[in-house]
């Protein structure tokens, strides 16, 4: 076997030697997977600690104080405060909404809190998906790093926009897996097309007519938009969900999508932010099942 050095080489020779050696350095790649990388990168750097309100800004309250007082004093209306003892050390949450209607109780707080345990407690580093998955159920956590509380973070914070970006990121992974499996399933793009209605299906073909006269066309499916993507999959199906469970969530999903891709609100009360997390659950379910066609 004779091994040249390509440095010595003629030009075209050498050049020839570079994209061999390129293409030999290709396929000995694991082959890709764009929406799985995608859907598991583009959200794990944004962290709790992010949306958290520190522990320095946190309005508190003391065992002794009356309810009433504490409600008094919560001009800001959390629906949660912490309670700390005379060591300024928390001790656990007073739930200030349930109380919002009752100012003029003359309970204590130390009969109306709830004691600091798991359940309260999130790590500073942990994904913001992983709050907005259960925030829903668990509306105010404590946020804590190496031994020490630093901040809380509760259900309004889903209205912050590093919470948006998660969402873009997340809703933005789904769609890629939408794409690749209609990509899958129909490998003539005239048959999805024909899924679509006219003129959606008319703005597509204008659209790739326009791309193939700049020479810039790639693949028809970039001009599908989530609605048509929606559309194709639920005329295919999925097994184990019917067409009006499947329509349903995808129409969530959507619905949540546009609101974040056009900068509307989408948690502004609390009910909005439950239906957030929810639509995150179903997402996250919906994406295997999809991945799998």
């Amino acid at each position: 076997m004779i091994l040249h050095d390509v440095t010595r080489l003629p030009g075209a020779a050498r050049r020839k030697g570079d994209r061999i050696g390129r293409l030999n350095m290709k396929s000995s790649l694991p082959h890709p997977n764009p929406a799985g990388e995608m859907f598991d990168a583009l959200h794990a750097g944004l962290e709790v600690k992010l949306i958290a309100t520190p522990r320095q800004e946190l309005k508190t309250c003391r065992p002794d104080d009356l309810v009433s007082d504490a409600v008094r004093r919560n001009v800001e209306h959390y629906n949660y405060i912490p309670v700390v003892d005379e060591s300024e050390l928390i001790i656990g949450l007073f739930h200030a909404a349930k109380y919002r209607q009752d100012s003029s109780s003359e309970a204590l707080v130390r009969n109306n809190f709830r004691f600091l345990s798991e359940d309260f407690i999130i790590g500073g580093d942990t994904s913001i998906l992983e709050f907005v998955k259960d925030a829903d159920t668990r509306p105010c956590r404590l946020v804590v790093s190496g031994s020490n509380i630093v901040g809380l973070v509760s259900l309004s914070d889903l209205q912050r926009f590093p919470v948006r970006a998660v969402l873009f990121a997340l809703i933005t992974g789904f769609e890629i897996t939408m794409m690749e499996a209609v990509r899958r399933l129909y490998k003539d793009e005239a048959v999805w097309l024909a899924m679509l209605k006219p003129e959606r299906r008319d703005k597509i073909e204008k659209e790739k007519a326009d791309a193939q006269a700049m020479d810039s066309f790639v693949d028809t499916l970039l001009f599908a938009q989530f609605a048509d993507k929606k559309t194709i999959l639920e005329k295919h199906g999925l097994e184990g969900r019917s067409r009006s469970e499947l329509k349903t969530t995808l129409g969530r999903i959507e619905r949540l999508r546009n609101k974040i891709a056009h900068a509307n609100e989408y948690a502004t009360t609390p009910a909005q932010a439950r239906q957030v997390c929810a639509t995150v659950r179903d997402l996250l379910k919906l994406r295997p099942e999809i991945s799998g066609l």
